[in-house]
């Protein structure tokens, strides 16, 4: 069998590479085993290939036996262990999350984290099924956690992303105003003839922090969706209505954001995270919500889970590259 491979902590492009791996073994209770069709290249896959998830102060290296990434994908189950789902039998297609090791040609899963798919979505859409989806939906948990109501304005960077564009159809389902922030005038222009119909502002425009108001009627931002960093948080902490919550969910940039400390003291912004990672420990009524809520999102709108480029296993580090190219448009899969 083979499998994506890394020995140390770096680059992608320069730690990764393709490598016979030992087989899995048979299914175990509760177990299902699937022959990988797709799988997602996400930005979080990359971080921990750069040792980015280390604890402050822990600098360990990667393990002898190596790391491999990967936790989503889609694919065909071969064999299941027993107490598994009639629906999950083998030849049944479903995606899967979390399942170590999806960068590989076969994984071994636990079925309460595999779905079957209906026969209606392709292999390049369940590929896309969990992370996104899932992160979309904790985050509108999360602004309800914030005590945003609807009318509420809800700023979103990284606005052209997945998770961005189905939070802002689940937010404007809700009835908040969601503003998405992009990187360029031509994204957002390109944007706003597609869905979900909501507002774009461009950083690369002068004095754009500014223009986000004629958008909302001049109403302050309540909550920010941040998956930036750096100065696209820094400012959009600065946007935030007094009692105001930015929400990080991940790190493109790789820089740390400044907020003045009297902006906690004195105008009561707060600043808390959500992680896709968290997802697995939820209650099993929560998740199973959650999964619903991923496949209707597919069904009504496919055509948000586009593919940028598919690569085959054999070419990791073009995908893993490609995945970090500014302006993509879609999903990077592995194949």
């Amino acid at each position: 069998m083979r499998g994506i491979i890394y020995h140390q902590y770096g680059e992608p492009a320069d730690v990764l590479h393709l490598s016979e791996v030992p087989e899995l073994p048979v299914p175990g209770p509760g177990e299902v085993l699937i022959r990988v069709t797709a799988r997602s290249v996400h930005p979080g896959d990359l971080l921990g290939i750069r040792g980015r998830y280390r604890s402050p102060g822990n600098h360990a290296p990667v393990g002898p036996e190596g790391a491999r990434p990967g936790f989503e994908g889609a694919g065909v189950i071969e064999a299941v262990g027993a107490g598994v789902a009639p629906e999950l039998a083998p030849g049944a297609r479903v995606a899967f999350f979390p399942a170590r090791w999806a960068w590989s040609d076969k994984v071994l899963a636990p079925a309460r984290f595999v779905t079957r798919i209906p026969d209606a979505l392709d292999d390049a859409v369940a590929a896309q099924l969990h992370v996104a989806p899932l992160t979309a939906a904790l985050l509108l948990r999360a602004v309800q956690a914030a005590g945003a109501k609807p009318g509420d304005v809800v700023a979103l960077s990284a606005a052209g992303g997945l998770v961005a564009r189905l939070s802002a159809q689940l937010l404007l389902a809700e009835g908040y105003v969601p503003v998405g922030i992009v990187r360029s005038a031509q994204a957002a222009a390109t944007l706003a003839g597609q869905a979900p119909p909501i507002g774009y502002v461009s950083t690369d425009q002068p004095d754009w922090d500014k223009k986000i108001f004629p958008l909302t009627n001049g109403r302050p931002v309540k909550v920010a969706l941040d998956a930036v960093g750096g100065q696209v948080a820094s400012a959009l902490t600065a946007l935030l209505a007094d009692g105001g919550t930015l929400i990080s969910y991940g790190d493109l940039s790789g820089q740390p954001l400044t907020v003045p400390a009297l902006a906690f003291s004195t105008r009561g912004i707060s600043i808390t995270g959500v992680s896709v990672g968290r997802w697995a420990a939820l209650p099993d009524a929560v998740r199973g919500a959650d999964i619903a809520t991923a496949i209707a999102l597919a069904q009504a709108s496919p055509t948000l889970f586009r593919v940028a480029a598919e690569y085959p296993l054999e070419a990791i580090a073009d995908a893993v590259s490609h995945a970090e190219r500014a302006g993509k448009d879609g999903a990077v899969l592995l194949r």
